[in-house]
């Protein structure tokens, strides 16, 4: 069987030899991202990998992420609550024996355990807390807390 030679088209390439833009015309000059190592953080793990560390990012993630609402702590001690309202310094009402906080007129939130109390204090909560060692020191002093939502 003869062996039939089929002419083939020729390549684009070969006919725009010589041209400038090679059909791309002359505003876009058809660059994308092929000799800049390409688009945004792409190498970021090769071949920009020592660029990327020397402008300080940090590859990978660490921890965790909270997703619920994030109530900010403010917190006071109970010894220095006790000087607060021996200096006048807060508004506290008598009530009997009692000196009454009231903690949501005041701009804390959570009563930590450090410090002495030796007046009998009744601690209106309301959304705070009162931590562990707190509530001991002021049951011991012959006081109370109320929890009211």
């Amino acid at each position: 069987m003869p062996r039939i030679s089929l002419r083939r088209r020729r390549k684009k390439s070969r006919k725009l030899l010589g041209k400038r833009y090679h059909g791309y015309g002359q505003v876009g000059e058809h660059k994308g991202s092929g000799q800049s190592g390409g688009k945004g953080m792409a190498g970021g793990k090769d071949h920009i990998k020592m660029h990327l560390l020397k402008i300080g990012h940090v590859f990978g993630s660490r921890g965790f992420t909270h997703h619920g609402p994030k109530i900010k702590i403010n917190p006071i001690n109970v010894g220095r609550l006790v000087e607060m309202i021996k200096e006048n310094k807060i508004e506290v009402e008598k009530e009997g024996d009692f000196y009454v906080v009231n903690l949501d007129k005041m701009p804390f939130n959570k009563v930590l355990g450090f410090g002495e109390v030796d007046i009998p204090i009744k601690l209106v909560l309301g959304k705070g807390f009162v931590s562990k060692k707190a509530e001991e020191k002021i049951k011991a002093a012959g006081g109370e807390i109320i929890k009211s939502e």
